[in-house]
């Protein structure tokens, strides 16, 4: 089950759920620590960090990636996907409970990188509460 792929929410483990959320917004979606090299702009990245019940809010971040020279795109990406979390969050059901995904404080923030002024990216704070056993 380990990219969530033909399996029951109840076999789908907290990285596979977080996973299969943050590939839902038509984008291709990676952990940071597994980009491929050759990634084709745009695509998602995020910070995968799990927990259990009673552990606390866990923050995670995402990185949207584009190149472009609009800022109009990663904008209404960004924005679809606070639509999609809504104020009082989202629920993603994995194995042993779900876990509700909220907007993080701040929401958004653009950021430029240095190496070309083209590649546009949206710093998203995320935070994240499971109610999973372990």
């Amino acid at each position: 089950a380990g990219d969530g792929g033909g399996v029951g929410v109840d076999d789908m483990t907290k990285p596979a759920a977080l996973h299969n959320f943050f590939s839902s917004f038509s984008l291709p979606a990676y952990t940071t620590t597994s980009v491929p090299e050759d990634a084709v702009f745009p695509y998602l990245t995020y910070e995968l960090a799990t927990s259990a019940w009673e552990e606390g809010d866990v923050a995670l971040t995402v990185n949207l990636w584009y190149h472009t020279e609009s800022e109009k795109v990663p904008n209404d990406k960004a924005q679809e996907i606070s639509d999609r979390i809504g104020r009082a969050g989202c629920v993603v059901p994995c194995d042993g409970g779900y876990i509700r995904v909220m907007r993080g404080s701040p929401w958004c923030q653009s950021l430029k990188d240095e190496a070309d002024d083209a590649i546009k990216r949206r710093y998203i704070n995320i935070t994240a509460r499971y109610f999973t056993e372990n």
